[in-house]
């Protein structure tokens, strides 16, 4: 049965209680007999010991538990609790000594223990329950964080997929329509572009289903993109690459570098001199992961506004949070010709 059966149904609940109260039932029957083997009285006597530590034990539960959960005042915590053991204390020792005596006249009953001995056993049941009551929150705590981390999960997910079929669609028919015209003029580096175009495509539709991918095929299929789009754009697009270290080894979420370029060739702008500018540079350490996009935005006529501010950048946000946590920095920042974009990663 799934975990959350066992922490949230109504009838679990009532068989690990019934199983507590079983099993110290037990164990009382075997320490108060009288003799070498357990006679009626031991289990009347074990029975009627435990009546009066149910009122410990769940009003500690259901009353005092909760309330100091929500007062979080330690102090007057104990100073309820202290009242309670000590009225327990009170109803075990005058059940013994002097009501048993009317409720079973076949049975002649005393109390095994001292007041302060008493009250020291009411404690440790108190405590010992408040300790499995503590330990059961602990488990439905960790499984409501599972729970939310995995919608959460579940959410960026979808983003993703969406964003697949956003990435800039007009992109592909543009490409498209590059690849007609250069078949008609029988263009050289039609074979070369079909290819980076169905490097693209098949990483967009198979590949980004993996949690993580090597960084050297996201860093490839970026170069086809970059590549495809310096066809669309023709000489006024200048792309600068640079990258350092071994990729080999490394791995990433899918669609981070993309994105971030998607994201500079779909807002950026070409700048005062009609040329549009793009940097990217990359250096992989063993443990870290550093890459920087900067590309020009042109004037403040011609750039959008929210730049860099797409569903594709807030959806990388989202998963380096939850993939990187406290292990990751990403930076974007608005200057006043162009946009950077700086992300580490610690692997």
């Amino acid at each position: 049965m799934r975990t959350g059966f066992w922490l949230y149904h109504p009838i679990p609940r009532f068989l690990q209680h019934l199983f507590f109260w079983a099993f110290t039932y037990f164990i009382f029957v075997q320490v108060f007999k009288s003799g070498a083997r357990v006679a009626k009285v031991d289990y009347i006597y074990a029975a009627l010991f435990h009546v009066t530590l149910l009122p410990a034990v769940y009003v500690n539960l259901k009353v005092l538990i909760p309330y100091f959960a929500n007062t979080e005042k330690w102090a007057r915590y104990f100073a309820l609790l202290l009242p309670l053991l000590v009225l327990c204390t009170w109803l075990n020792h005058q059940f013994f000594q002097e009501w048993s005596v009317y409720l079973f006249p076949d049975f002649f009953f005393i109390s095994y223990f001292s007041w302060w001995e008493l009250t020291l056993f009411f404690a440790a049941y108190a405590g010992l329950s408040a300790l499995l009551k503590f330990s059961k929150s602990w488990f439905m705590v960790h499984d409501l964080k599972r729970q939310l981390l995995q919608a959460e999960t579940d959410r960026v997910q979808l983003e993703l997929t969406a964003l697949k079929a956003q990435i800039n669609p007009h992109f592909f028919f543009n490409t498209l329509n590059g690849i007609y015209a250069m078949a008609l003029e029988k263009d050289e580096r039609l074979p070369g572009t079909v290819l980076q175009l169905s490097h693209l495509m098949r990483y967009f539709l198979y590949e980004t289903q993996m949690q993580f991918v090597p960084l050297e095929k996201e860093w490839a299929v970026l170069q086809d993109y970059i590549a495809l789009q310096k066809i669309r754009s023709g000489h006024a697009l200048h792309v600068n690459v640079q990258m350092e270290g071994e990729i080999a080894l490394q791995q990433l979420p899918p669609m981070v570098l993309i994105t971030f370029m998607e994201n500079a060739f779909k807002h950026g702008a070409r700048g005062n001199n009609g040329q549009m500018l793009v940097d990217v540079y990359l250096s992989v350490e063993p443990r870290s992961i550093q890459f920087r996009l900067e590309n020009t935005k042109g004037t403040a006529d011609n750039a959008e506004a929210d730049n860099h501010k797409g569903v594709g950048l807030e959806n990388v946000k989202r998963r380096l949070a939850l993939l990187y946590p406290q292990r990751h920095t990403l930076r974007v920042t608005e200057h006043r010709e162009d946009f950077v974009v700086s992300l580490n990663l610690q692997l």
